[in-house]
């Protein structure tokens, strides 16, 4: 539970970004929902194209704040290990608003 809360510490640091990207990637696509008939071209293609932004998201945030990462190496969490996880933990929020955009806007 621990390293959930300080992995949350990390993603608030560059949720910014990170929300942005992903919303904008959704905007160019048209904001495709799950019933959508380009949904799983739009989720492939997402899923590649968020993965290149998330590692030079990571290269530029580990550029500029390398002595950052001690609070985290504390808590037993390597460099790597985190970028993934708060890169799973962004998919997830996404993936939320995007079945609640299918929910309200079908």
């Amino acid at each position: 539970m621990r390293k959930l809360q300080v992995v949350s510490v990390f993603h608030r640091s560059i949720w910014p970004v990170t929300t942005a990207t992903s919303l904008l990637m959704w905007g160019i696509a048209g904001f495709p929902s799950l019933t959508s008939e380009v949904f799983p071209t739009f989720i492939l293609a997402f899923l590649w194209l968020r993965s290149a932004c998330q590692v030079l998201i990571w290269y530029l945030f580990r550029s500029s704040n390398r002595k950052g990462f001690v609070f985290y190496h504390h808590f037993g969490l390597s460099e790597v290990k985190l970028a993934l996880l708060a890169y799973l933990l962004d998919l997830v929020v996404f993936a939320l608003w995007i079945i609640l955009a299918t929910i309200i806007f079908g």
